[in-house]
This record gives C-alpha cells, sequence and structure tokens, in this order.
C-alpha cells in the first residue's frame, strides 16, 4: 500500500548498492550509523551519521549502503500537493524535525500517533533548503580509483573495490579479468571478500 507520507527504518548487514534510477517519491535520507554514498550525475556524496540528505521526486541517482549501516527515511508521494524543494542536497534539520525522526522510529507503524507527526515532520520538511557540500570524506571517494588506499580507510577501499567488482560482473566482464585486475589474481582472496561484504558470492 502507498501512503501520501511513510517513515521506515533500514539496516544492511552487507554492502547494498541500488540501481540508478529517478526517484518515485520525495525522500528525506538520515543515516543513524555507517556510511551511505549518493550519485548524482558524475559525483558522490558521503552521508555521514547524523547527516540528513534530500533526494526530490524524479531525481537521478544511486545509492551505495557500507556493510553494518542503519538508516531511517521518510517519503512524501507525488499525490501531495506541498512545494517541496526540487534541488538534491544537504539538509540542516531543525531541533524539532531531528526529534520526530528519532520519536518515530520507535513508534508503532500507522497508528494515529506516528500519522500526526508525520503530519508535522511534513511542514518541517517543506522549508528546508538543500545544497550540496563536498565533505573531506566526499572528495577522497570522487578521487579513489582501484589500488589506491591514499586518504580513506582500508576497510572503504575494500567496499569500494567490491562494488567496482560488482559493476564490472554486471558489465559482462570474466570473473578471472576481475580477479586479475583488482586482486592480483587471488580468487580464494576475492571470493572471501564477497561472503564477507556481500553476503554472496558475486
Amino acid at each position: 500500500m502507498n501512503y501520501a507520507i511513510e517513515f521506515h527504518d533500514a539496516h544492511f548487514s552487507f554492502l547494498h548498492v541500488t540501481a540508478r534510477k529517478n526517484a518515485l517519491k520525495h525522500r528525506l535520507l538520515s543515516v543513524v550509523e555507517g556510511l551511505a554514498i549518493i550519485k548524482l550525475g558524475k559525483l558522490e556524496y558521503a552521508i555521514e551519521p547524523g547527516q540528513y540528505f534530500w533526494i526530490p521526486q524524479g531525481c537521478l541517482s544511486s545509492l551505495t549502503f557500507l556493510p553494518n549501516t542503519r538508516v531511517s527515511h521518510c517519503d512524501f508521494s507525488i499525490r501531495l500537493h506541498d512545494s517541496f524543494a526540487q534541488q538534491a542536497g544537504f539538509v540542516k534539520p531543525s531541533v524539532l524535525l531531528k526529534a520526530l525522526v528519532d520519536k518515530l522510529s520507535t513508534t508503532k507503524e500507522r497508528n494515529a500517533y506516528q500519522l500526526d507527526l508525520l503530519a508535522v515532520v511534513k511542514h518541517e520538511v517543506i522549508i528546508l533548503k538543500p545544497t550540496l557540500t563536498n565533505s573531506p570524506l566526499t572528495t577522497s571517494i570522487n578521487q579513489w580509483k582501484p589500488g589506491c588506499e591514499e586518504r580513506i580507510s582500508r576497510e572503504l577501499c575494500l567496499v569500494l573495490t567490491l562494488r567496482e567488482a560488482r559493476k564490472m560482473k554486471l558489465s559482462g566482464k570474466k570473473q578471472a579479468d576481475i580477479v586479475g585486475r583488482l586482486f592480483a589474481g587471488n580468487e580464494e582472496e576475492y571470493e572471501q571478500l564477497c561472503y564477507l561484504v556481500f553476503g554472496e558470492a558475486l
């Protein structure tokens, strides 16, 4: 069932990458723990714990959620006739909006209390002014290339390398070519890392 406003909590135990597509609804995404990366055009933006990001309806993007990442998001249907921001970007939530999101994460779904909270969230969201800013982590992710571990943690480098392996696999590259290019030909290491990061073989 599609509601006008919905709230969801999501936990990703393993690396999760969404397809690049246009958003069907407006979305306010917040990272509780871990790290999310959103790709807009040719650039990627790191969304770190405590940060909020606005994705307007129709926005072409893809999302990467690192292992052990928890996020919450409020979705707003295009059936709503309010003037939501049409620009994607980071937003600074009010104290009230942060408190509402925290409360929603512990509130029973679709009861009268949650619906009241969501109505107030909508009023808070309408006045947000999204902006795209480059944090040091965002800059490092955009400068990263396979085999380059400078300026980012080993864990993040490993996750980005496996994401690149997935991308190569989806584009039709053979496993031997992927392992040779990204894992120095060590197939056993590649398979172990796939299970560790994806929870399954690629």
